[in-house]
């Protein structure tokens, strides 16, 4: 569940947008190799922790197996990568209570509030802000279930999108690759798990698979209800969201629209509100904390340490928001770059450099397999170099 709840956020309701496409069946098959994918990376993350004898973050372990140079690779991607999923929840977020509010407020006043209530939040002790997101997190997992089951039981069965029209052109794959990629970023929990699991190899592989799992199975059930929906309810819409026209606020209102019951209209609300502000407080938690960390040494006062450090974690995200408006693909896509180098290339040559004699999981040893992830992280930072 851990592992689940790191994965499931703002970024699973951007799914339906870069994945309509494609179509349902292309996506679905997609979204398990990118499962595959990751899975088998946090092999690779888990062996070099219990290579360790420890868990140990990126930074720790790649000063352990490289040296210098290695640490602050890895400590600056996951720093980025952070920054950049702040960005993209504050976007996100700003885009959702505008179109909830309707349209009331420009954009640019919905982000300095949405941002404003997010720094006092990560101004407040980190118990206080890890309860805070748990409630939420239950919360969204509750709405989420009976969510799926109104959505499916609106879809037209015989009338599914299960092919684009052009799901084989490469250009919109470069697109989504690292989009859903993003999707499955759980690299910053292995030296947590590695210990709170005791170093167990067998229990740490089912944890990472049947956790992993998870967010696929809910991944997939909401880009097929979502299409399946949008599809029968407003082909005009499905259409330009095709096109990369709609905004994340924008799919939620239409979604909203197209259902009839009052009960679904206010679940689709609730969960994606849910979504966005448990995954911005997850990001900016763990950013806030390290920016403390060093900021103490200069601000004695901890009140005042805990504010200027919430402040240093949002304020780029939210200039990011307002001067760079409908960034929440764009930047989901460029954290999807930082993640291949976090979640892949990195802890590969971490494991040829450990020169590990003995492996604890012995899929590591195939060289196949090893080229096939290497090449996979080659690609999703090829995809969205291209684009620039």
């Amino acid at each position: 569940m851990l592992i689940a709840g790191t994965c499931i956020g703002g970024g699973t309701i951007a799914l339906p947008i870069v994945l309509s496409k494609l179509g349902i069946v292309p996506s679905i098959f997609f979204t398990l190799l990118v499962w595959a994918s990751m899975y088998y990376a946090s092999l690779v993350s888990l062996e070099l922790n219990l290579q360790a004898g420890s868990g140990l973050d990126l930074g720790r372990l790649s000063r352990r197996f490289s040296g210098r140079i290695a640490e602050v690779i890895g400590a600056g991607s996951i720093k980025i990568l952070s920054y950049a999923l702040v960005a993209v929840y504050i976007s996100g977020g700003s885009s959702i209570f505008q179109k909830l509010i309707g349209d009331t407020f420009s954009l640019d006043a919905v982000a300095l509030s949405y941002s404003l209530i997010i720094i006092l939040l990560l101004s407040c002790p980190v118990y206080v802000v890890d309860n805070i997101n748990r409630i939420l997190f239950v919360g969204l997992i509750c709405l989420f279930c009976p969510l799926m089951a109104g959505l499916l039981s609106i879809i037209n069965w015989g009338n599914l999108p299960l092919f684009a029209e052009n799901y084989t052109d490469m250009s919109i794959w470069r697109s989504l690759v690292p989009v859903v990629f993003t999707s499955f970023g759980f690299q910053v929990i292995f030296h947590t798990l590695t210990e709170y699991c005791n170093k167990n190899s067998a229990m740490l592989k089912k944890v990472f698979l049947y956790g992993s799992a998870i967010p696929t199975i809910v991944y997939i059930l909401w880009t097929c209800a979502v299409l399946g929906a949008l599809h029968n309810g407003n082909a005009g819409f499905y259409e330009q969201m095709i096109h990369g026209n709609i905004d994340v606020g924008t799919l939620i209102q239409e979604l909203s629209r197209i259902t009839h019951w009052q009960s679904i209209q206010s679940l689709i609300w609730w969960v994606s509100l849910l979504a966005i502000i448990t995954s911005i407080l997850g990001v900016g938690l763990g950013l806030c904390d390290s920016l403390k960390q060093t900021i103490k040494t200069r601000i004695k006062n901890d009140q005042l340490s805990s504010l200027t450090a919430a402040t240093l974690t949002i304020a780029p995200g939210y200039l990011v928001a307002v001067f760079i408006p409908n960034t929440f693909i764009a930047v989901l896509g460029f954290a999807g770059m930082i993640l291949a180098i976090i979640a892949i290339l990195l802890p590969m040559y971490l494991l040829y450099k450990a020169n590990i004699k003995k492996f604890y999981y012995k899929e590591l040893q195939y060289r196949l397999l090893r080229t096939l992830a290497i090449l996979m992280g080659l690609i999703i930072i090829a995809c969205e170099v291209s684009l620039w």
